[in-house]
């Protein structure tokens, strides 16, 4: 169950920092098309902005890259993510709080 909320946890952080690389205009993220944007209007802005893009671009690239690993390793140990996710439905199934969350909610 751990590997399987690790795995689903560093997916959305890994797509946080995609979404910050690009820099979505009125996101409130200095990436890439905001960067640009701002090059016109501001050098030192615009270069600034570059810079953090490529900040934000590596780190990126290095958390697929130690992801990748450690999904190698987790494969390594004769696990996978179907055993993952059939132990995380048992357990969250029999966990006593998670019903009663679930219950009312309804």
């Amino acid at each position: 169950m751990r590997y399987m909320l690790f795995f689903f946890t560093y997916g959305f952080q890994i797509l946080s920092s995609i979404i910050s690389a690009l820099g979505i205009p009125d996101g409130g993220y200095a990436g890439w098309i905001t960067s640009f944007q701002t090059l016109s209007k501001n050098k030192l802005l615009g270069v600034l902005g570059i810079i953090n893009s490529l900040f934000w671009v590596g780190n990126t690239l290095i958390a697929v890259y130690l992801i990748m690993q450690i999904h190698k390793t987790y494969r390594s140990t004769g696990q996978s993510m179907e055993k993952a996710s059939g132990e995380f439905a048992a357990s969250a199934g029999s966990s006593r709080n998670f019903g009663q969350a679930v219950l009312r909610s309804l």
